[in-house]
């Protein structure tokens, strides 16, 4: 009889275990850059992908019509995020694809001056 609580604490703890590493293991990461201009409010989004450790060189170029519309201001902030579902996926593919999400903010518009 003193086995079966036994190999029950064993089985809980190896499951605390398996279902805590992946919380123990989960990376986040975030970088940003921001101009002088001010930002705006709407966040616009686009997710990027790099293929076998960037080796293949197709740079994803991202269209952002309303911050060139802006003119000198443009773009005010860029931040390129990764998640716990990304890191994995990089992981289990052996960074063969690497996704990424790219936001960004345009800055205001600039306030006209006079009456005009």
């Amino acid at each position: 009889m003193t086995k079966k609580p036994l190999l029950f604490k064993r089985t809980f703890s190896h499951l605390l275990l398996v279902l805590s590493f992946p919380l123990m293991l989960s990376s986040c990461y975030t970088y940003r850059v921001e101009t002088k201009a001010q930002a705006g409010t709407e966040v616009s989004h686009a997710n990027v992908h790099s293929f076998f450790w960037g080796a293949i060189k197709k740079p994803a170029v991202i269209t952002t019509p309303v911050c060139d519309s802006l003119g000198v201001n443009g773009v005010a902030e860029v931040t390129v995020k990764s998640n716990f579902g990304y890191s994995f996926i990089t992981v289990i593919t052996l960074g063969i694809w690497s996704p990424s999400r790219v936001e960004w903010k345009c800055s205001k518009p600039c306030q006209k001056v006079g009456g005009l």
